[in-house]
């Protein structure tokens, strides 16, 4: 049981699963002992080419539902994370930005990027056309520039707070200038409106954005920020000043390649150590609940992310979704729970000779408190006489249990 709790851990944190049977096929197929290996290798899905259809959200055919498609494919591996994570992290929302193609060219950047080199997602995204459009880099121009972009890029992209002065906020702006996003699309530099001379930002002489990117990339405040950040999203709990001077060093040492970093956080004790030590952020858990209870439906994934406060192409602010545990409070509870009803996978519940066993292992809740497991088998008790209502009761139990809800 150990064994199958620990790879339920890994794909908790790695992947929007476990998905029913997963856990149980990995670890008799030998591979539970290196499912930290196995998502790091696993090939990147390619999700279906959307239909862009600006007056529905979450048609299954669209953006939102290819992406979600994408995230509930058993095949897929830490890469598929990475993307959400990315999406996080350099945030563009479809309420500002005038298309869902530039939202989907920006969403294949992450794909594209999503283990690879850091300085290359960040020059591309920088000069991005959803980017452009959110950070108000759509026009401006060298002589007033805009200096919501060069801020933005310092404080949450690249350096974190308190990094940067406002000098270095200016030069910035005048060096990312002259950028501009036509009615088709289409991303254009004008010289003529764009930086000609050389500015200092940050102790060096910038006059383009890749200029200005690579001084950003290259102090060492970026690879301490984006470890921190990294390992507090995989790992759940803030890493400690020593454990953040490794993973950067490890970052930088390997030329800001992802996949190296990401890697040096997974295989260290301390993240198998941290079971459920931090919620399942909406998406996570909706896309594991659903498949709980036996859902395909872009729709009902969408809307119950959305009422649960999170929603992919959505982000609240440039600074995206916050960490912390109010994506679990109780107030949650009721609209978690809707999920069972009448859920396909009630059946096989009801029909087990163990309603109670099956519905955690349903869940992939192999190490389920005394706590969780006595309240599960009262219930089933109780309701023992009518075997579809004892069924939904348990389900609704198990998905919104502290073991489902965090990872």
């Amino acid at each position: 049981m150990d064994e199958l709790a620990a790879v339920a851990h890994v794909l908790r944190r790695t992947t929007f699963g476990p998905f029913p049977g997963q856990v149980e096929a990995l670890v008799d197929r030998g591979g539970g002992g290196d499912v930290i290996e196995s998502v790091l290798a696993a090939a990147p899905v390619v999700p279906a080419t959307p239909v862009f259809d600006e007056e529905a959200d979450a048609v299954s055919n669209g953006p939102v539902g290819s992406w979600l498609r994408a995230m509930a494919d058993p095949a897929a591996g830490v890469h598929e994370k990475m993307v959400w994570f990315w999406h996080g992290h350099f945030t563009s929302s479809h309420d500002k930005v005038d298309t869902w193609d530039l939202m989907w060219r920006q969403h294949l950047l992450f794909r594209k990027f999503a283990l690879g080199n850091f300085r290359e997602l960040a020059q591309a995204v920088t000069v991005d056309g959803a980017m452009l459009q959110w950070l108000d880099g759509a026009g401006s121009v060298a002589q007033a520039p805009n200096e919501n972009h060069g801020r933005e890029l310092m404080e949450l992209f690249t350096l974190g707070r308190g990094n940067y002065t406002q000098q270095d906020v200016e030069a910035a702006a005048v060096a990312l200038s002259g950028w501009s996003v036509d009615d088709h699309g289409s991303v254009a530099f004008d010289p003529e409106s764009g930086n000609q001379r050389a500015v200092e930002l940050l102790g060096r002489q910038v006059t383009t954005v890749r200029d200005a990117v690579d001084v950003l990339c290259d102090r060492p405040e970026s690879a301490r920020f984006l470890a921190a950040k990294l390992h507090h999203f995989l790992v759940g709990r803030v890493a400690s000043d020593q454990r953040l001077t490794e993973l950067a060093a490890v970052f930088t040492q390997a030329h800001l390649e992802i996949r190296p970093l990401v890697a040096a956080i997974l295989r260290d004790p301390s993240f198998g150590e941290a079971r459920y030590a931090r919620p399942r952020y909406p998406v996570e858990w909706v896309t594991a609940a659903l498949a709980v209870c036996g859902i395909d439906n872009a729709a009902t994934a969408f809307e119950t992310m959305t009422a649960l406060g999170q929603s992919p192409f959505y982000p609240p602010n440039v600074a995206g979704w916050p960490p912390g545990n109010r994506w679990v409070a109780p107030g949650t509870a009721v609209a978690r729970a809707a999920l069972a009803v009448n859920a396909p996978a009630l059946t096989e519940i009801a029909g087990a000779g163990d309603p109670v066993a099956a519905a955690f292992t349903r869940a992939s809740i192999f190490d389920p408190s005394p706590g969780t497991r006595t309240a599960a088998r009262d219930l089933a008790f109780e309701l023992r006489r009518n075997p579809e209502q004892a069924a939904t009761a348990l389900l609704a139990l198990i998905i919104t249990s502290p073991e489902f809800t965090l990872a």
